[in-house]
């Protein structure tokens, strides 16, 4: 049997080349690009700061880390520099003994014993070497605010790295999607078919999927846009919660209320973009939801075919072992040529047997 792509009526190869310019790409990345540089959309990203900073890459996130870390020093190192010039404490260091007047921090009679004495307060050093006395004040006031500020840096820099060391986005690696699709007549009942797996043995709770089709239109201006459809998914069982304990498969059925019906003219959807698939879960270990994305463009959904079954095999300890060598390999659906009669409300007038390969 011939393998046939679900392409748009009259596409070219450039135009099917084009058509790999996803929205969502198959690893499920949002491939949609917003104008940042407006003043009014960078005041939202600074006022939900976390989020912004969790989101960015880890390379910013180290760069903010020791920035966070290296201003701080320095800052307080600046103001208490400022205080022993102002007090004279490099002279009255340098008489030693013989000075009658108490320094305002001992030790501290340059910038560079300065900045020493900034890293050993803010991170409680304590060597010994370098302290403050009670003729400052404000020298005693602003150690005090060092302690606060150095405090804060350390949870905000720790509550940044653990937040994205535990992000669910990681979770998401270990659930994958048959590189294409399919779509043919299964019991009776026309069908659109995507592979999913999970390969950790932790599973993924309540996962559901859900779909929408993408299409490109254009009003009467000629200007295109995009028109989104959305589709459901069941498990293999009927229900709407998949089971991923082995690699399963998802359906759609295709009915009038469908926006893939009917399904014998899908060649002839000249606005058929793409198909974005997600699928959502709880993770079992730490209670957070996980969204996993994929998508499929006309030429990897493949017409009159379905996949191949992999089915479980018990081992001679009792356990139960899947392989993943299948997961992509698909089979033609051997079904008569003669086209299935529906009446406008999707019914089947005369049913007719449905064969297909073993």
């Amino acid at each position: 049997m011939m393998r046939m792509s679900v392409l748009p009526d009259g596409c070219s190869d450039f135009d099917s080349n084009n058509s790999k310019h996803r929205v969502v790409t198959k690893q499920g990345t949002f491939r949609v690009k917003l104008d940042s540089g407006n003043k009014f959309i960078i005041s939202h990203y600074f006022r939900d700061a976390l989020t912004t900073l969790v989101d960015a890459k880890w390379r910013w996130s180290f760069i903010i880390f020791v920035m966070g870390f290296i201003l701080t020093w320095l800052v307080f190192a600046l103001l208490y520099y400022g205080y022993s010039i102002a007090h004279n404490d490099p002279e009255i260091i340098s008489l030693g003994e013989d000075s009658d007047e108490t320094p305002c921090i001992y030790n501290v009679f340059d910038f560079t014993s300065a900045f020493l004495f900034s890293i050993e307060t803010q991170h409680t050093i304590g060597y010994g070497y370098r302290g403050l006395t009670s003729e400052c004040p404000h020298a005693v006031l602003t150690v005090f605010f060092q302690f606060v500020v150095g405090l804060a840096v350390h949870c905000l820099t720790a509550a940044l790295v653990f937040t994205k060391l535990q992000r669910s986005k990681c979770r998401g690696e270990t659930v994958v999607f048959s590189s294409k699709a399919c779509i043919g007549v299964v019991d009776g009942q026309w069908r659109l078919m995507i592979r999913v797996g999970d390969f950790r043995r932790s599973q993924l709770l309540g996962p559901k999927a859900t779909g929408i089709m993408v299409r490109r239109s254009a009003d009467n201006e000629g200007k295109e846009y995009l028109q989104q459809s959305f589709i459901d998914f069941q498990s293999e069982g009927g229900s709407d919660v998949l089971t991923l304990l082995w690699p399963a498969v998802m359906y759609h059925n295709i009915d009038v209320n469908s926006p893939l019906w009917p399904p014998e003219k899908l060649d002839e959807f000249g606005g058929f973009s793409e198909l974005v698939v997600l699928l959502e879960g709880v993770i079992e270990s730490t209670s957070m939801t996980v969204q996993v994305r994929t998508s499929y463009i006309p030429e990897e959904i493949h017409f009159g075919y379905k996949f191949q079954t992999i089915c479980p095999q018990v081992q001679e300890n009792d356990k139960y072992q899947c392989s993943y060598f299948d997961f992509n390999t698909i089979r033609p659906i051997n079904y008569r040529k003669k086209k299935v009669q529906y009446s406008q409300q999707g019914h089947r007038r005369q049913p007719r047997p449905i064969k297909e390969y073993n």
